[in-house]
């Protein structure tokens, strides 16, 4: 089980289905979801605000991969 799949666990139902819902979406086309800001100084890397929570995915050549999902705090973006 990745990290992703663990926080999504520890989420209340209601949370994990925004969650699902909003990944689904960024698959499918990043650029119609709203809220999605470019992560200065991160090559290829946006960020999309949900509550107190942080959705942080990377688009590359090859497609779009998740980086993580977590509350917001001084380590947020670090390690990307």
């Amino acid at each position: 089980m990745d990290k992703i799949e663990k926080f999504l666990k520890k989420l209340q139902k209601n949370e994990q289905e925004v969650f699902i819902l909003l990944m689904i979406q960024i698959k499918k086309d990043h650029t119609k979801v709203p809220g999605i800001i470019f992560l200065k100084g991160k090559k290829g890397h946006f960020r999309v605000r949900v509550g107190r929570y942080r959705l942080i995915f990377e688009v590359t050549e090859t497609g779009i991969e998740i980086k993580k999902i977590t509350k917001r705090d001084e380590n947020t973006y670090r390690n990307l």
